[in-house]
Order: C-alpha cells, then sequence, then structure tokens
C-alpha cells in the first residue's frame, strides 16, 4: 500500500478537503495522514516519517524547508498549489524551475497551470480537482429563504494587497434587503461547517480571485441557494447548475445578487425547486467519489 503524508495546514479548507482525501484515497489502496506544519518536529520525527511514507504532498512555498529542514529528499515531494498566492509566493523565494528533483507538481484548478505558466515557471503541473463528501453535507431543504450566510474569510488580500474576498459586498446587499438576515462565520474549525449551514438559507460568495472555492460546494451539497461570482470551480458550477452566477465587477454584484435574493425571499416555492437543483448538482459532480481518480494517479 503506498503511504502518503500531507505536510499542510489542519484548519479551514485545508482541513477540510485533506482529511476528506485521506478517506477516499483509502479506498483505492493508499494510506495518507495531515501532519499539521503549524508544528515544529525533531529531525529523528522527520527521520522516522522519512523511513514510513513514500510521498510528501505540501505547498510550493513549503518544498524547501521539507527538504532542507528536514531531509525529506526531492525527488518524494510532490508541491500542490491551492491559490495563486501559493505560486507567486514560491517563484519569489525560490523558483520552482530549481527543483529539477521534485516527484510532481500539481494544481487544483485550470486558472492555476494558465497563471503558473504565465509567470514563468517551466514545469506545466498536473490538475487534481479538491471534492467533497456529499454526505457529510447533505440536509434537508428549507422552506424560505431567511438567512444568509459567507462561509469564509471576509477579507483576504492576494499576493498583490488586493481584497479577494469583498466580504463587505455581501453585508451592503443585506443591510438594503428587509427581513433577510447575516449569519456570521467566526472562522470555525472545518469540522464545525455542517452545523453552520444548517443555520443558513443561502451562501453567497462574493471573491473576486478563487482557485477553487470549497464553501460553494460544501453548502451546495446543505441544499441551499447558492450565489456567486465566476471564479474558481462556481465558474463552472454556477453555469451548469451548481447555483446562481452574479457579475464580478462591483455594481454588477451589488445589483443582481440583490435582485436573485429578493426574488428568492419573495418565491418560497421557486426558492425550494432552485435549492433541490443546485443539491442534485452537488451530488453529481461534487462528491469525492467523481474527482479523486486524478490524485490516484499523481500518487500512483
Amino acid at each position: 500500500m503506498k503511504k502518503v503524508l500531507f505536510y499542510t495546514q489542519n484548519r479551514w479548507a485545508f482541513g477540510s478537503i485533506h482529511h476528506g482525501l485521506c478517506k477516499e484515497l483509502y479506498k483505492h489502496n493508499i494510506y495518507a495522514n495531515l501532519l499539521d506544519w503549524t508544528e515544529t518536529y525533531t529531525s529523528e520525527e522527520f527521520e522516522l516519517l522519512n523511513n514510513t511514507y513514500d510521498l510528501f504532498v505540501t505547498m510550493p512555498e513549503a518544498v524547501l524547508h521539507l527538504h532542507y529542514n528536514y531531509k525529506v529528499p526531492l525527488n518524494k515531494i510532490i508541491a500542490i498549489a491551492h491559490e495563486q498566492w501559493d505560486i507567486l509566493l514560491a517563484k519569489k523565494e525560490a523558483d520552482m524551475d530549481f527543483y529539477p528533483e521534485l516527484h510532481s507538481y500539481a494544481v487544483i484548478s485550470k486558472i492555476l497551470v494558465d497563471k503558473s505558466l504565465e509567470i514563468g515557471i517551466s514545469i506545466v503541473p498536473k490538475i487534481v480537482s479538491a471534492g467533497i463528501h456529499f454526505d457529510a453535507f447533505y440536509q434537508p431543504i428549507h422552506n424560505s429563504l431567511k438567512n444568509i450566510g459567507y462561509g469564509g474569510e471576509s477579507k483576504s488580500l492576494n499576493f498583490f494587497g488586493v481584497d479577494r474576498k469583498r466580504g463587505h459586498l455581501v453585508e451592503r446587499v443585506i443591510s438594503n434587503i428587509e427581513d433577510l438576515n447575516l449569519v456570521s462565520h467566526n472562522f470555525y474549525n472545518h469540522l464545525c461547517m455542517p452545523a453552520y449551514y444548517n443555520k443558513i438559507d443561502a451562501l453567497v460568495m462574493s471573491s473576486l480571485e478563487e482557485a477553487g472555492g470549497l464553501p460553494a460546494m460544501e453548502a451546495a451539497a446543505a441544499g441551499k441557494l447558492v450565489i456567486g461570482t465566476p471564479v474558481g470551480y462556481f465558474e463552472e458550477n454556477g453555469k451548469y447548475g451548481g447555483g446562481v452566477l452574479v457579475p464580478l465587477d462591483e455594481l454588477g454584484f451589488l445589483n443582481e445578487t440583490r435582485k436573485n435574493l429578493l426574488y428568492y425571499r419573495d418565491n418560497p416555492k421557486e426558492y425550494r425547486e432552485k435549492c433541490e437543483e443546485i443539491q442534485q448538482y452537488a451530488r453529481e459532480y461534487c462528491d469525492w467519489s467523481k474527482t479523486i481518480h486524478a490524485w490516484v494517479e499523481l500518487f500512483s
């Protein structure tokens, strides 16, 4: 059995993604664990880990840390970028082209392939898409629209100092609509998220930039109305039944989001029908069983 160690964060989306991967990979004869990179480990511990695991998977900026500080051979390391920040930081601090012995380089979406080539990294990355366990988030659909959620960071600066989340726009929309409430998200542990989605009837994603976008998939599986901009996975998911697409520009976002929230607030029947469509889409396209095969191929 192949043994894989994810060296990454054990919180928020990273915790959800990698714990989900560990469960799904085991079905494919790959034994995987997550090692929290916010902790410090001894050289003796990593010598033992090196003798246990066949592959170490981390983000590009941590490759040299694993190699030089913990003595993990480059040919046992797979670098996977989850957002543009990961690629730009690695390029700035240590050009990826300096890793000729790296086992593999992968990204979670096509947009990151383009970004990687754009900034001059000659290695063409493989694509491995993130997923969710649908059954972990499934809930009966609510009867009407009242409580709106966000589901992630309300503000996060990208590599160039621009707020890529724009949560303040969601607050502006809700503040102008009677009978709708914004249910705050307070950086809950990823294990809390199914219960968080049960507190809301819709999720609004206002991002200017995403590579993936886990909350939109999780909320869809939970049977929520998902409204979002055409970024990350939602650019396709929203277009084909996984939610409602609204414009990326600020004014267009505010106007169209407001329009959709008012419509579904005032039409409970249509609200439930739309939520059923979104939930069924998540069942068919977002579950790990639909996306795991590229990961298996990467590790095999």
